[in-house]
């Protein structure tokens, strides 16, 4: 919990000293400035670190935007300023000159604030659709065009409510797809106060079925409660296993595996009986296990977590975390990987900068 509290705090302290000081404003202004720095700040005392990972307590719709909108700056200044610094360092020592601290400063206030307003928007927006044809070995004739829509990433809460999740469906439903495929992270709360928001799912329709499997937030709340509430909304997990859907005489395998978060990530035992010769796609939700996955014959693997990256900077660390998985399209020994950039953004940083959501709309084509 201190060290959840300490490192924004600190970033908080270098962007006063690097952007704040050297400002040539009266001293109220920069007053002014630290308190809504400080009002960012408080972004991280509205999740409170508990035994089973971060919950959002209720806040009124425009406390949570506001204070969101500022701690996505905190965040993006922070970028801007390193480099702001490092040009300043260069400066002084090559040039040796004096350097216009309090012009660069401001500039990188302006830089700041316009990609945040920006980076903000994009992660706010109702994603827009991406629509891939995929070419499936083995896939039979009467699934050539089968259309897959799949969403992932939703992190149903404070931000994004009922409205937004309802939106999300709504578009999803406009596609007309045969198949929804959910592969984990639906929501960030408690059965309690979270169930109103991701309760449009339930308006979900695609005459195969909606499937899903869970991300590392299932497990992070009420995951018991979960597992009840999200099936009553029609959606059916696939906890390491699968089935086999039909259509005339083509056979189509879609199997799924629980986030390791919760310990039982088993994609071996996912696949166990299935008839050789069959095309397999997989949903789990963290693309790092693609390789592992691709040695057990799987065909096509569907992923999120790692919602793109978010932005640039940012985007390095997480390509770390996942074996250099990000997003987009991957060929991973024979096994094609699509790793989508999320539907919508985790309320802890729901800022995107060139990386946007998006449903994502799988039409499989006979290879």
């Amino acid at each position: 919990m201190y060290m959840f509290m300490l490192v924004p705090l600190l970033i908080c302290l270098y962007e006063i000293l690097s952007m704040i000081i050297p400002l040539q404003i009266s001293w109220q202004m920069k007053v002014l400035c630290v308190l809504i720095l400080l009002a960012g700040l408080a972004k991280s005392m509205l999740y409170r670190r508990t035994a089973t990972g971060f919950d959002v307590i209720n806040m009124p719709y425009i406390i949570t935007l506001s204070t969101t909108f500022i701690f996505n700056f905190i965040i993006v200044a922070l970028f801007v300023l390193l480099v702001k610094d490092i040009a300043f360092i260069i400066w002084k020592v090559i040039l040796r000159q004096s350097f216009p601290m309090s012009n660069a400063s401001l500039f990188a206030l302006s830089i700041a604030l316009v990609a945040t307003v920006y980076g903000t928007f994009e992660g706010l927006k109702v994603p827009d659709v991406k629509t891939y044809d995929v070419e499936i070995s083995g896939l039979g004739k009467d699934f050539d065009g089968l259309k897959i829509a799949m969403l992932v990433d939703i992190h149903a809460d404070s931000l994004t409510n009922r409205e937004a999740v309802q939106a999300i469906v709504d578009r999803t439903n406009s596609l007309n797809p045969d198949l929804i495929l959910i592969p984990g992270d639906f929501v960030d709360g408690q059965v309690i106060t979270r169930s109103n928001d991701t309760d449009p799912l339930k308006n979900l329709k695609a005459p195969m079925g909606v499937y899903a499997v869970t991300g590392n937030h299932e497990y992070y709340f009420d995951y018991e409660g979960w597992m009840k509430e999200l099936p009553s909304l029609g959606i059916k997990f696939l906890m390491n296993e699968h089935v086999i859907l039909s259509s005339g005489d083509s056979k189509l395998v879609l199997a799924g595996v629980p986030d390791p978060t919760g310990g039982s990530h088993n994609t071996e035992l996912a696949l166990k009986g299935i008839p050789e010769g069959l095309p397999i796609i997989l949903m789990d939700h963290q693309p790092r296990f693609a390789s592992e996955n691709a040695k057990l014959g799987v065909t096509l693997q569907v992923s999120g977590h790692t919602h793109g990256g978010q932005m640039p900077g940012i985007y390095s660390m997480v390509r770390k975390a996942n074996r250099g998985f990000v997003r987009g399209w991957y060929d991973v020994d024979g096994m094609r990987l699509y790793v989508s950039p999320g539907t919508s953004q985790w309320n802890g940083f729901a800022c995107r900068l060139f990386d946007p959501s998006e449903i994502t709309l799988f039409i499989l084509r006979v290879l």
